[in-house]
């Protein structure tokens, strides 16, 4: 991850250009490749409608051909969405969809007539519903007020999933 800053885009992208062909002869000298298709590119900041230019990333060897890189609006690092803004808003519409659909495949182990015991349920609950909604959270969490209704969202269908599951979720502390 190369980062870059600076109080204006144009000297961003020109370090970033320069950083990039060091980065790149370094590679070639230990006989490695930059792939460029993996590479993203994000402008931090906190504008309306700022400009977004591109980064220009040159060729090695004769008759290589430039490649642009586009500025992207969310990009994924450690399994955190980020964007321009640093809202997370991404991020948490994605754990929640995530959260939910374990929650909806964790329903079935909890069926009344032959499921699991609430004991082991809970387990369940916590190790996989709680920690894919929890993780990283000391990045993202900004205490907005979407955010956590979102993640309540998840809990609320996972109580109201039948009376059994509901007691799962009984003295847990609430997201």
């Amino acid at each position: 991850m190369l980062y870059v800053s600076s109080p204006n885009l144009a000297t961003n992208t020109a370090t970033l250009q320069q950083e990039i062909a060091i980065v790149q002869t370094k590679l070639h000298a230990a006989g490695l490749d930059l792939d460029v298709e993996k590479s993203e590119l994000m402008h931090f900041t906190t504008k309306r409608n700022p400009a977004r230019p591109n980064v220009v990333i040159q060729g090695e060897g004769e008759g290589s051909t430039p490649t642009t890189i586009e500025p992207c609006d969310t990009m994924r690092w450690l399994g955190i969405f980020f964007d321009r803004k640093l809202l997370f808003n991404a991020h948490v519409k994605e754990i929640a969809a995530r959260a939910e659909r374990i929650t909806l495949g964790l329903s079935m182990l909890a069926n009344t007539i032959r499921g699991l015991p609430q004991a082991r349920v809970r387990q369940l609950y916590i190790a996989c519903v709680r920690s894919v909604m929890s993780y990283a959270s000391p990045v993202w969490w900004t205490g907005k007020k979407t955010h956590a209704n979102l993640l309540e969202r998840v809990q609320r269908r996972w109580s109201s999933e039948g009376k059994r599951v509901s007691h799962v979720t009984q003295g847990l502390i609430p997201m």
